[in-house]
């Protein structure tokens, strides 16, 4: 598997972005499903936000067991954001993250 390359899973097709370490980092092609971030227009972080619930839970279950048993917990950092000064949040252990 290359950077680059093209593949199904999930009845989707994801883009191969990076391979390290026998793990591929992969995005879908097409939007999957167009959400809000939060559903209240609150200060809120990634850690708390209804986007994160719903891709590691409801878009994460859509996944067969075979296809969950490919996907790494990774964890993902959040600094703040020092051109606007809010707070990044507490770091996550992620399945699934979106990038926006």
């Amino acid at each position: 598997m290359e950077i680059g390359n093209i593949i199904q899973f999930n009845n989707a097709n994801w883009r191969v972005l990076d391979v390290r370490e026998g793990s591929v980092l992969i995005i879908t092609e097409e939007v999957v499903e167009k959400r809000v971030y939060h559903s209240k227009r609150v200060p809120i972080t990634w850690a708390e936000c209804d986007m994160r619930k719903y891709l590691n839970g409801e878009f994460y279950d859509r996944f067969t067991g075979d296809e969950k048993s490919r996907i790494i917990t990774v964890t993902n950092k959040t600094p703040d954001n020092p051109w606007f000064g809010t707070k990044g949040g507490a770091d996550t252990d992620d399945n699934i993250l979106d990038f926006f």
